[in-house]
């Protein structure tokens, strides 16, 4: 029988609101990295989303003077219909791993005090294998899928 193994466990972020409920997020924390700055974020892990997708307030961490500045402004489909985002590339760091030429989009997301945008497929999930337990509220995250 076929197994695969793990290198990486990401216990889900846990907060207990005032009235009691709480809440489990998979948040990832991914380095955006430009020459002369590095700036660490904690991503929301969602196989739904297309790409990584940062917060349109986040332009400077690209080295950008808008969010808007030079980007490819493609149409995104979302639970909320749809809008406008610009991608970009930039090289990020996960897990140790530099990923050169990673596509990231920015639009408007609305504020979080736990996440600055999500982290999605395209280019980084083909680097890494993942294991997804609800029920332990853990993800697991291998560099040799």
């Amino acid at each position: 029988m076929e197994t695969k193994d793990f290198e990486h466990l990401i216990n889900f972020f846990e907060h207990h609101k005032p009235d009691g409920e709480v809440i489990y997020l998979p948040l990832i924390e991914v380095t955006v990295v430009i020459p002369d700055s590095r700036t660490t974020l904690s991503l929301l892990f969602d196989t739904g989303a297309t790409s990584a997708t940062l917060r349109n307030d986040l332009y400077p961490i690209l080295g950008l003077s808008s969010w808007d500045e030079s980007g490819n402004p493609i149409p995104v489909a979302g639970i909320g219909g749809n809008q406008w985002a610009y991608q970009y590339t930039a090289t990020v760091e996960i897990f140790g791993k530099v990923i050169s030429s990673c596509p990231i989009k920015l639009m408007q997301l609305p504020h979080n005090p736990f996440y600055s945008g999500l982290l999605g497929r395209d280019t980084i999930f083909d680097e890494f294998g993942f294991g997804f337990w609800e029920i332990t509220k853990e993800l697991y995250v291998t560099e040799n899928p």
